[in-house]
């Protein structure tokens, strides 16, 4: 029966997702059973999700999210998003293969003798979602099972919203996005569409000929206007989902001058300009760079602060800097499959290595990655420690030069740390490599363990 997989599916990715507990076979196939009970007898209640406020990187994030992530209301939302990404074989976009192409774009830009660049953003984008709007116009006639349907219709009714935070978030969000793609494109047919991308609530376009702002403005806002706000769509509440204006940004080939001006995406910042001939210089945003100042700034204040349970641990210090300069590459679990996973700033911002020790890296951005962990003990009023000393221009806590080599912690067994040098790794930081038991404990949890507390994450 599908229900019955599909449940134990989601139990199973809830329990993946979980880094307080884990949960043996027993409990999962128990957990499974009482939500197919709490389905089948309309015992949830989707109305019980608790709204939470983050502080992250200096901004506050409104999210929703049931408490008990094993409950039937959570398991189902985990659910619902597995039958909608099967029904609507969504596919969700690639941050580094979105920026690859564009790289790729901008270099055939350059030699062009006409090009126009637009950048929108959407305005608190999961949360101006209405869900329920969703489900009416696009997901009741698609769904044919009687019972997913009244299960759909019963958590948008009760949500309201694709809020971040639950599960379904980004497939509800992706669903509507993607028929403003494809409403935004047949408007821009016959502009001479080089490139479009959008990854979640940022897009971009790239005309290889000269478009109006006011045009490029005026066909983004009616197609907005057609896909969130049709009017035949009678259900409420409506969709809140605005444009932010004061993420626009603009360029057209005909109004540059040697002045540099800039469109960033995706972290990225690209800088153009004119003399004679169309000049790119690429870097990272301001925001980017603040916001990685202030995760270093935050390892090294768990190293000072006294009523830190972290405080004066400089080996745990030096590791959880080791880490963030470098690029994270393991695998994981997922059912029956292994998954790699990519993570760190190097992987983050890659496509730079290739222009490092060029002209083409923006000037403030090449100062940020030499300097940027020598500069955040000066911010902390420290010397750097042994261990940093020297590091500046050589491998080792550099990120511009460990980007350079794409320097790797690799923690796949075989081809990486083996089992037993992971083990000395993490006794290192204070992880215990066998359990109460006397029992090695395994390579994934070790992993897991280690990433948590590194700070790279799991």
């Amino acid at each position: 029966m599908r229900l019955d997989d599909e449940i134990l599916r989601a139990v199973k990715h809830q329990a993946a997702s979980d880094t307080q507990t884990r949960k043996t076979a027993e409990e999962i196939d128990s957990i499974s059973k009482v939500v197919k009970e709490a389905a089948k007898n309309i015992t949830y209640d989707f109305s019980k999700s608790k709204s939470i406020v983050l502080n992250q990187d200096g901004k506050k994030r409104f999210i929703k999210q049931f408490p008990d992530i094993y409950s039937a209301e959570s398991v189902l939302c985990q659910y619902i998003k597995q039958i909608l990404d099967r029904t609507f074989k969504v596919k969700y976009p690639n941050r580094n293969k979105s920026i690859r192409m564009l790289f790729n774009v901008l270099t055939a830009v350059k030699q062009m003798s006409d090009f126009t660049i637009f950048k929108f953003d959407f305005k608190d984008y999961f949360n101006s979602v209405s869900t329920v709007y969703v489900f009416n116009k696009f997901l009741k006639t698609e769904l044919t099972d009687r019972f997913e349907i009244a299960l759909i219709e019963n958590f948008a009714t009760n949500t309201k919203f694709a809020y971040a935070g639950f599960s379904t978030s980004n497939v509800i969000a992706e669903i509507i996005a993607k028929r403003f793609d494809d409403a935004l494109k047949q408007a821009f047919s016959a502009k001479g569409v080089l490139f479009f991308e959008r990854y979640i609530d940022d897009g971009i376009i790239v005309f290889n000929e000269n478009i109006e702002k006011l045009e490029c403005e005026t066909i983004l806002q009616q197609s907005l206007e057609s896909v969130f706000f049709d009017d035949a769509v009678l259900a409420l509440p409506k969709c809140k989902t605005r444009l932010n204006p004061s993420k626009f940004c603009y360029i057209s080939k005909r109004t540059l001058r040697n002045i540099p001006i800039s469109v960033d995406y995706l972290g990225y910042e690209f800088w153009f300009s004119q003399n004679g001939e169309t000049l790119v210089k690429y870097g990272i945003t301001n925001a980017k760079r603040d916001k990685y100042n202030k995760r270093i700034d935050d390892l090294i204040s768990c190293y000072l602060d006294s009523n830190h349970s972290d405080y004066n641990n400089l080996e745990l210090l030096r590791h959880r800097l080791a880490a963030f300069t470098s690029r994270t590459v393991y695998r994981n679990k997922r059912f029956r499959s292994d998954v790699w996973k990519v993570k760190g700033f190097i992987s983050n911002y890659g496509e730079l290595r290739y222009l490092l020790n060029t002209s083409l890296i923006e000037n403030d951005t090449g100062i940020f990655l030499k300097n940027m962990v020598h500069d955040s003990f000066r911010r902390a009023g420290i010397s750097p420690p042994y261990f940093i000393v020297g590091s500046k221009d050589k491998a080792g806590y550099s990120l511009f030069e460990n980007m350079i080599r794409n320097k790797t912690l690799l923690l796949v067994d075989h081809i990486g740390y083996d089992h037993h040098t992971l083990i000395k790794l993490c006794g290192k930081i204070g992880i215990n490599g066998t359990d109460r038991n006397g029992v090695k404990r395994g390579y994934g949890t070790l992993v897991r363990d280690y990433l948590i507390k590194t700070k790279i994450g799991y």
